[in-house]
């Protein structure tokens, strides 16, 4: 699997270079990172909010992304798409076991949380057998404006971060950790 680090882009233009991976997919997978300037992006789920969003393709409801959000976007082919999910699931089971085994998959609510506090998002489209979007680790977002939706159009969770949780990890120490896991499932 072919790691690409993107760094800060807009999400407005993800949508396009994503496009670009998912048609050089069909030779070899990437895990793409990237960060974004702060936005609200809402998935194929209805959600009704006053604030500013950009609609995507992927599944899901509303999130919020900003700089202290890690993007891990999955560009790779796929035969078997529940397959994928669990080993994506997987391996971000044993990057969140770095830090604590109170971090766990919810498959009910998609997503990663600690107790009822979401702490990572997942959300995915499949075309022409490959897949595209990921999943958005918090890292150190600015909660305030996370929390001003219900996330991923949850009841009663709130988002948190790794920093809010007492885990003080650099941004390229934590893409350095997915790449190790991503790997370690993906290629085994």
């Amino acid at each position: 699997m072919k790691i690409v680090d993107l760094g800060c882009v807009e999400y407005e233009r993800v949508d396009a270079i994503l496009e670009s991976f998912v048609l050089k997919a069909k030779e070899e997978d990437y895990l793409i990172f990237c960060t974004h300037p702060p936005v609200y992006t809402i998935g194929s789920e209805a959600y009704e909010t006053d604030l500013k969003v950009v609609k995507t393709d992927r599944g899901g409801s509303i999130t919020y992304f900003d700089e202290g959000c890690l993007l891990c976007y999955f560009a790779c082919k796929v035969t078997n798409p529940p397959l994928f999910y669990k080993k994506v699931v997987r391996s971000f089971e044993n990057f969140f076991y770095h830090f604590s085994q109170k971090m766990y998959y919810d498959k009910k609510r998609p997503g990663f949380y600690i107790e009822n506090k979401k702490i990572a998002s997942l959300g995915f489209r499949y075309k022409e057998g490959v897949s595209k979007h990921g999943v958005s680790l918090h890292i150190d977002p600015d909660l305030e404006a996370f929390n001003k939706i219900r996330p991923c159009g949850l009841e009663g969770v709130e988002a948190t971060s790794l920093a809010k949780e007492g885990y003080k990890v650099s941004m390229q120490e934590v893409k350095k950790l997915v790449a190790k896991a991503v790997r370690d499932v993906f290629e085994a």
